[in-house]
């Protein structure tokens, strides 16, 4: 079984965190819980879960969704594609796109929660 890792960002705190555990629902399999270090559980609508791709970039750091990679001279956003099920790098200023595997080539430069436009 392959590793899931998650972050979280806070909506309201505007603050990332890696959460101690998320709850899901047993019948509908969709989380509805979230708790963090210092806090006992909220819910889930409070925060945007972020998933690790399971991929790093060129020096050994998580990529996870939301992130921004710097790649040849431009910046990559990591995106969940819905209809391919899969992850995607998209151009953050641009609509150009990359292969995930490139992210290995990249840096993480931070994320779009925490990043000025």
């Amino acid at each position: 079984m392959r590793q899931l890792k998650f972050r979280v960002w806070n909506k309201v705190a505007r603050k990332m965190h890696n959460p101690q555990a998320i709850s899901f629902d047993i019948q509908s399999r969709n989380p509805f819980a979230v708790s963090v270090p210092g806090k006992s559980w909220d819910p889930v609508g409070k925060y945007e879960l972020l998933q690790w791709t399971g991929l790093t970039d060129a020096q050994g750091i998580d990529v996870y969704e939301a992130d921004l990679i710097f790649i040849q001279s431009e910046v990559y956003c990591v995106q969940w594609n819905e209809a391919l099920a899969s992850f995607e790098l998209k151009s953050w200023r641009g609509s150009s796109q990359r292969d995930m595997s490139t992210v290995s080539t990249g840096k993480v430069i931070g994320n779009t929660f925490q990043t000025e436009n």
